[in-house]
């Protein structure tokens, strides 16, 4: 995995990805932007819950509110901005660095219309449910969080990744057979999203070290 890591991240500084990178970066502020935004706007606009003393709570811990919502809103936008480029990214990284490899076949649109929107929801599912749990217990939703989103992430990323190659079945099987391995990458992928201004580059990184992932296990596989 170390080696696909460290491809991953030269990427990052590899002019021939700039564009890409930049393309990454602008929708995933943007996307922060409109969330966070829209959550402040939300609980601007609350109607007196029950009680007058419930708003003014809830308009002192905005502060705390939004701090939070940028923590649990790192996954699902990496979700969603990964799902939009990764075929790119790793179609670039295959002629990049893979030239003499079997082309990739790409995968289905309707397939990777249905995993993208799976992707997305469930990371939404996730981090929504687990914030009140972290207003109840501070620190053990965080962890629970990174560990969930790390699961997350890495299957579906990786699926979006192999489908480009293989079938369902295929996929799945070589996931099985590497779900340590995978599991590891995407527990990289969502401390990524966890850190304020390395969650922009997530989407990207994610994407680009699936792409490298998956190689590197076909390639080992192959060669057994």
């Amino acid at each position: 995995m170390f080696a696909s890591v460290g491809k991953a991240f030269a990427m990052l500084f590899d002019r021939d990805f700039a564009g890409l990178i930049l393309w990454t970066l602008v929708l995933t502020a943007i996307l922060f932007v409109a969330l966070f935004f829209g959550v402040e706007y939300g609980l601007a606009k609350l109607p007196v819950l029950g009680s007058v003393w419930i708003n003014r709570f809830l308009e002192l811990a905005t502060p705390i509110i939004l701090i939070l919502g940028l923590f649990f809103l790192g996954a699902p936008i990496a979700a969603m901005v990964g799902s939009v480029f990764l075929e790119r990214i790793a179609a670039k990284v295959d002629a990049h660095f893979y030239p003499n490899d079997p082309r990739a076949r790409g995968t289905p649109v309707l397939t990777g219309i249905g995993e993208s929107v799976r992707l997305v929801g469930l990371a939404m599912l996730i981090n929504v449910a687990l914030i009140p749990v972290d207003i109840g217990v501070p620190g053990v939703a965080e962890f629970a969080t990174v560990l969930a989103n790390g699961w997350l992430l890495g299957r579906e990323f990786f699926e979006l990744a192999s489908l480009r190659h293989l079938s369902r079945r295929e996929s799945d099987a070589l996931r099985r057979r590497h779900g340590g391995t995978i599991f590891a990458a995407g527990l990289l992928i969502s401390i990524l999203t966890a850190i304020p201004a390395a969650d922009l580059i997530a989407p990207f990184f994610g994407s680009a070290l699936m792409a490298h992932l998956f190689k590197r296990l076909t390639h080992l596989e192959l060669s057994a």
